[in-house]
């Protein structure tokens, strides 16, 4: 799969609203990690889910946080050259 990234997209705007998703999503890999750890059964309408579901989980958040960090290298490397 290939990425399309443009540059339009690395504003300070935009960097504020994706740092706040950004911490967003720490705080809540850092509940699912703490639920996961205590091996808390997850219910969700009435279903009960094992502790492996939170553990998918974390990964996927943990996916998601991943591609936050290669946005803000991407924002850091563009700003940088516009300072040089």
């Amino acid at each position: 799969m290939k990425y399309k990234y443009t540059i339009s997209n690395y504003t300070e705007d935009k960097f504020s609203k994706k740092d706040e998703e950004y911490e967003q999503l720490v705080d809540k890999l850092k509940d699912l990690v703490e639920d996961a750890e205590n091996q808390s059964i997850v219910i969700i309408d009435g279903i009960k889910y094992p502790t492996s579901m939170l553990w998918h989980d974390i990964a996927t958040t943990a996916l998601e946080l991943a591609n936050y960090a290669d946005w803000f290298d991407r924002y850091d490397q563009k700003n940088n050259s516009r300072k040089d």
